[in-house]
């Protein structure tokens, strides 16, 4: 490999860590962001699952402004008052800026709430979204690599991991004319989750898609974000979020390899719909008149129609 180069994948990770770090997550909307009826329906879909653990622990990975969180533990507050007393709240989070946000906006759960950087033995749930879409990516295309001068030119050229070439193989992505993105750190990742959940669930939202949806995304599915407009990912700015649709299929495949059963894989708008409490506060919200609630009307229905196919809800369970 010709010096001077880096690969796409190594950019990305560079680029999301500074992103991280600064704290610009004003660049785009995330569904908790929209409405609270969303973490309402996450923290119903959890209950359920594990209501009957007498410690129940959750972890959240990458919670962002935490407002997601804050949600799910106002209601269980109010709703399950007993579950909220047995449960243990954990945040993952690599970002020191985020976790001060997420402190701040938790302050009135202290004590309920902790941080970590490193997984470790979990009886319970891991939970996530929009984490998945945030870990670099191999660009890859009939049989070569993305590359990126010092001068950002792109280079094709040999994989630089072999585990490219198997996935692609285990996925029967071999013959495919287009670009893709080979996420291994998602897998890598996966792997630690899986040793690390001794009983439980694994529950993943995100935007993504399975792969027989790949054809829809001839050029790949790499997005760059700034000042909630989508820009080129390879622009020359410190403001800016990377990220890539995540692959479903290859966390059902790789998390079976791993013990993780899947229990489900839906749209996000099956999701919403079969959920008691978001259907509820949707019905409510139609038949009123308030301002407040017509605006939260609104939002309601962008989940459903703008983000209801584009994202996807994976439920895996501990084997």
């Amino acid at each position: 490999m010709a010096t001077g180069l880096i690969s796409f994948r190594d950019y990305m990770a560079h680029k999301v860590k500074e992103y991280y770090a600064e704290g610009f997550r004003e660049d785009f909307f995330t569904a908790p962001e929209l409405d609270r009826s969303f973490g309402y329906a996450v923290a119903q879909e959890i209950y359920h699952l594990v209501k009957d653990y007498p410690k129940p622990l959750l972890l959240e990975l990458g919670a962002g402004s935490g407002v997601l969180a804050f949600d799910i533990l106002t209601f269980y507050r109010k709703n399950h008052p007993d579950f909220f007393q047995r449960l243990t709240y954990f945040i993952y989070e690599f970002s020191p800026y985020l976790r001060e946000v997420q402190k701040g906006k938790l302050r009135a759960f202290e004590g309920k709430v902790f941080w970590c950087e490193e997984l470790f033995p979990i009886d319970g749930v891991v939970f996530s979204n929009e984490f998945f879409d945030c870990l670099p990516v191999h660009v890859v295309k009939e049989g070569k690599e993305l590359y990126l001068s010092e001068g950002k030119e792109e280079i094709w050229a040999e994989f630089c991991d072999t585990r490219i070439g198997d996935f692609l193989e285990r996925m029967g992505y071999m013959g495919l004319k287009q670009t893709l993105e080979v996420c291994l750190d998602c897998l890598d990742f996966l792997e630690v989750l899986s040793q690390n959940l001794k009983r439980g669930y694994h529950l993943v939202i995100d935007y993504g898609y399975v792969s027989r949806e790949l054809k829809r995304f001839p050029k790949g599915t790499l997005l760059g974000y700034r000042s909630h407009r989508v820009a080129d990912p390879l622009e020359d700015t410190n403001r800016m979020d990377i990220s890539a649709y995540v692959n479903f299929s290859a966390l059902e495949y790789y998390g079976e390899q791993m013990g993780l059963k899947k229990v489900y894989m839906k749209s996000l708008r099956d999701f919403l719909v079969s959920s008691p409490v978001f259907m509820e506060e949707l019905e409510r919200l139609s038949l009123s008149e308030d301002g407040e609630d017509i605006e939260r009307f609104s939002r309601l229905k962008t989940m459903l129609v703008s983000m209801g196919d584009r994202f996807k809800v994976l439920l895996q369970e501990r084997l």
